[in-house]
């Protein structure tokens, strides 16, 4: 083989490998496995484009309970129901939490099973601030997003603890609202 030969093969090879790691790992946004499985998930702003078509669910009633949401209506999407019988949230879930006409006037969060070694405090959750863009597509803009809010920023109105603290208590899976309990699909 000469050495453009070898060359050539090496970039096809080196190739075919970038593509099967792109493809193991969930690329770019996207469960590695088609079913929301035990792949990882990169949630993008084009993932949450269209929320207000999802599944959706009044929990102003449960977000009173955990003293946040300062007296607004709150309603919960979800992108996709869980199958029956699971324990957890397949990776690829992702619920949009919107609170409106409190004295924080909106918010906009979510959490999106991500899926492999992320947050050893609610394992596989990664949490979002968002904000709506008004281009008529029902499109969001990524405040922040990791583990919980970054230094100056905060959850719900309340600066001192980030995202975990609170959905751990919640078990089922870190997931709060009462008509999302994995028990009840």
């Amino acid at each position: 083989m000469t050495m453009h030969g070898k060359r050539r093969s090496f970039a096809v090879g080196t190739c075919a490998l970038a593509l099967g790691v792109l493809s193991c790992s969930g690329g770019a946004g996207g469960a590695d496995d088609g079913a929301g499985g035990s792949g990882t998930f990169l949630a993008f702003s084009k993932d949450f484009r269209g929320y207000h078509s999802w599944q959706s669910y009044d929990v102003t009633d449960d977000a009173d309970l955990a003293g946040i949401h300062d007296g607004s209506t709150v309603i919960e999407y979800i992108n996709e129901l869980p199958p029956s019988g699971l324990t957890e949230f397949p990776v690829g879930s992702i619920i949009v939490k919107e609170a409106t006409g409190g004295t924080l006037s909106h918010e906009l969060f979510a959490m999106v099973k991500r899926g492999g070694n992320f947050n050893a405090g609610l394992p596989g959750w990664e949490w979002f601030d968002l904000l709506n863009v008004d281009d008529g597509a029902d499109s969001v803009k990524i405040v922040w997003h990791g583990f919980g809010p970054p230094d100056g920023e905060s959850y719900g109105g309340d600066a001192s603890s980030g995202c975990n603290t609170c959905h751990l208590a919640c078990n089922n899976d870190g997931v709060c609202a009462t008509p999302l309990k994995l028990s009840n699909f």
